[in-house]
């Protein structure tokens, strides 16, 4: 499984918030577990105050509940050297989203 297809398994998107947004960057070892806490690049959170507080727990929560995640010897061997840059968004999906070294996942429709 790739890590997009595992996030996504892992995240679950609040009602109520169609058009948010949250960008985290962070490292991985070679074992697939997170180098340090994930650090928030950007942030649009749509609804009410409760609103943007779930999506943004859930985007946090979907990262606790999938890393560590199982890795090749020859990803492990590449994951020290390069952030990921993450984005999990609550709109359909855009290619534009997917043409860069991002990795985005978007809400289910």
């Amino acid at each position: 499984m790739d890590l997009r297809t595992a996030l996504a398994a892992c995240w679950s998107v609040p009602p109520g918030t169609e058009g948010s947004l949250i960008a985290f960057r962070f490292g991985l070892d070679k074992t697939g577990a997170l180098r340090g806490p994930p650090l928030v690049t950007a942030r649009r959170l749509n609804g009410d105050g409760e609103a943007r507080k779930r999506y943004e727990d859930a985007a946090t929560d979907a990262l606790s509940r999938c890393l560590p995640i199982s890795v090749t010897p020859a990803f492990g061997a590449i994951l020290g050297e390069s952030p990921i840059r993450l984005r999990f968004v609550n709109t359909p999906p855009a290619p534009a989203y997917q043409l860069n070294s991002n990795i985005t996942v978007f809400a289910p429709r």
